[in-house]
């Protein structure tokens, strides 16, 4: 998910019909800008070079959305499947979920079928120390900065919808990043955006990075 306004102009973004690096392309309809999907950014027109901000954003259910955010709205599309959960991934190691962690740091990503099937993945690198979650009924999956009062700390799978910190053993909901017993109740995890991606395709934008598989 990007934020589509650019200082004070606010573009109107479709699919333009065309892929590169098997990943697909956006056109904006006020400058007919051609912008990577990946990437966030403007490759070829009026806009070449600029940047998108990237948000975090969720890929769920809309019973554990609801669960989550109760005063929630709700922006009703034609469907494109009849459901949406783990099982839609048929082909769970094709993709992964990617972390752009910007310039200068690495773009980290983790195989979607490691996160099915442990739940929580550290990814430790020499400068991010990350931990990335997936959320078994509702399929979706978060990235969070892995520091707890300037520290980096490791965090393992502890039951349904939770971790515990190696630290202080204290208990984290996977969603939202908020411990809820311990020593660090109350405090949040900064979470981090990021986005499913093609194994193929995230390495041909990524061919220096970490996968984790």
């Amino acid at each position: 998910m990007y934020v589509r306004k650019i200082e004070e102009r606010e573009l109107t973004f479709q699919v333009s019909g065309m892929l590169w690096q098997r990943s697909l392309v956006m056109r904006d309809l006020e400058t007919e800008t051609l912008w990577s999907h990946l990437l966030g950014r403007g490759m070829r027109g009026e806009l070449q070079g600029i940047e998108l901000e990237m948000l975090p954003a969720s890929m769920t259910t809309w019973a554990e959305w609801k669960e989550q955010q109760p005063t929630t709205t709700l922006l009703a599309m034609s469907r494109t499947a009849d459901r949406y959960d783990a099982g839609a991934w048929k082909s769970p190691e094709k993709f992964v979920y990617g972390i752009p962690l910007g310039a200068g740091l690495p773009s980290p990503a983790v195989s979607l079928e490691k996160l099915q099937q442990a739940g929580v993945v550290m990814v430790e690198l020499k400068s991010v120390n990350l931990v990335v979650t997936h959320e078994g009924k509702g399929g979706g999956v978060k990235a969070f900065e892995a520091i707890v009062d300037g520290k980096a700390v490791s965090f393992s799978s502890s039951g349904e919808r939770a971790m515990t910190d190696s630290s202080t053993n204290s208990e984290w909901d996977i969603v939202t990043g908020k411990a809820r017993s311990g020593p660090m109740k109350g405090r949040a995890l900064r979470e981090l955006p990021g986005t499913v991606s093609f194994l193929k395709a995230w390495e041909s934008f990524y061919p220096d990075d970490q996968v984790v598989k």
